[in-house]
């Protein structure tokens, strides 16, 4: 059996993939370097429209820069980059963890008897969905700021959770929030898959999700209700785009 973790290349997956390989927690790391096409962002500017088309470019970057200033600064360990995990030909055997990932295909997923794991900087299934830490403080819910480690399904985000803890907000941003959650996460979880290394055993605990809700990539009037005062109505789920 062996470990695989498969990430993109940005501060917080550097920091991942480097905790759990110097931990001795993952066999090989595969870097995904496929890229939405044009016809993605688009359609996404249509849909959204102009104003929250930029302000969504402008979060991305924001999370970008202000999560590196908050973890401590990693080079990637040794890797091979692969387009996407869907075109990658994982040995029956593997134990998969994700982060960050694309879209997992219902058919990669059936490849891997083991099953792919996905770290989630949310806590499920309350957050499912896209920035799952800015939407617990825009609904002022520190109650429910954590991390989940869980099952990969065709359902996003909907899989049996195997490790799942909360994480004590202290004014951080949801960028630096998610530095923090990963901060906690990550060796957490290289402890728990260096032991399925070393048993040669890749059953984990896992404990079925009950009802969720998914939340999208967030708009600039999202924006505006995480800035206002914790007294201001909670944020309304959107659809997933």
């Amino acid at each position: 059996m062996k470990v695989v973790l498969v990430t993109h290349d940005s501060a917080f997956a550097r920091f991942v993939a480097a905790t759990l390989y110097e931990a001795s927690a993952v066999d090989a790391v595969l870097v995904e370097t496929a890229r939405p096409s044009w016809r993605f962002y688009w359609r996404k500017l249509r849909r959204v429209g102009v104003v929250d088309f930029a302000f969504q470019v402008w979060l991305a970057r924001w999370y970008r820069r202000e999560g590196a200033r908050a973890l401590p600064e990693r080079a990637m360990p040794p890797h091979d980059r692969i387009t996407s995990a869907n075109n990658y030909p994982f040995d029956p055997n593997d134990l998969v963890i994700g982060f960050g990932t694309s879209v997992i295909a219902a058919t990669t997923l059936a490849r891997l008897p083991n099953g792919f794991l996905n770290l989630h900087t949310g806590f499920l299934p309350n957050y499912r969905g896209v920035k799952s830490e800015f939407w617990a403080l825009a609904r002022h819910d520190a109650a429910h700021v954590g991390w989940t480690l869980h099952y990969m399904t065709p359902a996003l985000d909907a899989g049996d959770i195997v490790l799942r803890e909360r994480v004590a907000w202290n004014g951080e941003s949801p960028a630096a929030l998610r530095a923090k959650l990963l901060l906690d996460a990550a060796p957490t979880i290289a402890a728990l898959l260096r032991g399925a290394r070393a048993r040669r055993d890749p059953a984990l605990p896992r404990t079925p999700q009950g009802p969720g809700t998914y939340y999208t990539t967030p708009r600039w009037s999202d924006w505006r209700l995480y800035r206002a005062p914790a007294g201001a109505a909670a944020a309304t789920p959107v659809p997933n785009e």
